[in-house]
């Protein structure tokens, strides 16, 4: 063979080689970025914190060039079909992410069912939507107190462990199992009868709804989406609104800076009328004085700034109007329910988080994020952590 064939040959087998090499699955990544996340929000920031460690293994790695539908609709994310040719079907195509149906394994109940709800593999608090949940991070409900698993990793299970002996936790007694075991349905009768009963069940010094093991537990349901009692007409209308244990005056939350119709844990002295509240209000949330002693003083006090009768602190974003005009009324960068003055603040109704609003799968206040990733839901007990 002469030299000049001996080299044609070469070149053409190299040439081979190269190609067959690109087609090689091992080397195919996805390069496909993450929901965005940039949006602006209140510190500490919505940006959920799963990471991809939990992604199956078989979840597939080349990434065809054929895109002319679209995968980003609920419809088109449990039709069982690649609509945008991507190489990748419903929950497996990112461009699922936060349609709602690919998102669910991340509150109380789905985490605490047996079941893969999204489908990635994981089961409740093995998947890592569901790790940073109170259902997860201790063993502190019915259900988790009766199944024989160490749910939470400290090395108790069930009635053993601490958590099983709060208020709420009705298949204990003590470090035992209930005996009779009440069934599903008598354990939702029971547990919400002991977390409304008025008495300190566990001893811990906080009463029914005021103990968290009740108010986060998802199986109360007697507790949800209570208002704190922590205003001036909730703090004078006769009524534990919060169902604490406490009424009134007698509730630590009435002792608040902004709070004129209650003195020393009593009702005030003369009792003043309604209409006087907000002169009332206005003069103790304006003398540069720490009335209640938290160590926050007039409008940088909570019970000042999301007071209703207050008007000295009305540059906050802290009422209806101000919470629903497309405006940054106090100029931190935060508009609407967007700001906390507002997403947290009880008084401000058209920003109200449900537990039923952080279990629907759908991204009601349009920020980004999704039920139990948004933090307008983490204190609800659909996604309470601690």
């Amino acid at each position: 063979m002469s030299k000049l064939k001996l080299i044609l040959a070469l070149l053409f087998t190299a040439v081979l080689f190269v190609a067959c090499g690109e087609d090689d699955p091992d080397t195919d990544t996805v390069t496909k970025p993450d929901a965005d996340t940039s949006e602006t929000t209140d510190t500490p920031t919505d940006t959920p914190t799963d990471t991809p460690t939990d992604t199956p293994t078989d979840t597939p790695t080349d990434t065809p060039t054929d895109t002319t539908g679209v995968e980003n609709t609920a419809a088109l994310c449990q039709d069982g079909i690649d609509n945008n040719g991507n190489g990748f079907v419903d929950c497996q195509d990112w461009d699922c992410k936060g349609t709602g149906v690919c998102d669910l394994e991340n509150n109380a109940w789905t985490c605490s069912d047996g079941e893969d709800n999204d489908g990635n593999s994981f089961i409740d608090c093995d998947d890592n939507a569901c790790k940073e949940l109170r259902v997860c991070k201790l063993e502190a409900t019915n259900a988790s107190c009766k199944d024989g698993v160490d749910n939470d990793g400290d090395g108790d299970s069930d009635c053993s462990d601490t958590d099983c002996q709060l208020e709420g936790i009705v298949v204990c007694d003590g470090t035992q199992p209930a005996n009779p075991m009440p069934s599903d349905a008598e354990i939702t009768t029971l547990a919400n009868e002991e977390c409304t009963n008025g008495q300190d069940d566990d001893g811990n010094t906080y009463t029914d709804c005021g103990d968290f093991s009740c108010s986060k537990n998802h199986e109360v349901i007697a507790c949800h989406d209570l208002k704190k009692e922590n205003t001036n007409a909730l703090c004078s209308d006769g009524i534990d609104n919060d169902r604490s244990g406490k009424i009134d005056c007698e509730d630590s939350n009435c002792a608040g800076e902004g709070i004129v119709v209650c003195k020393d844990g009593a009702p005030a002295e003369p009792m003043p009328a309604a209409g006087e509240w907000a002169a009332l209000v206005d003069a103790l949330c304006s003398d540069s004085v720490d009335n209640d002693g938290n160590a926050f003083t007039d409008c940088a006090d909570f019970s000042c700034s999301q007071n209703p009768s207050a008007t000295v602190c009305e540059t906050a974003e802290s009422n209806d109007a101000k919470c629903s005009d497309g405006i940054d009324n106090d100029g931190n960068g935060h508009i609407d329910c967007k700001d906390f003055s507002c997403s947290k603040n009880q008084n401000v109704t058209v920003c109200e988080t449900s537990v039923a609003q952080c279990i629907d799968g759908t991204d009601n206040d349009a920020n980004g994020f999704i039920d139990c990733d948004d933090n307008s839901c983490k204190p609800t007990a659909a996604c309470g952590s601690n």
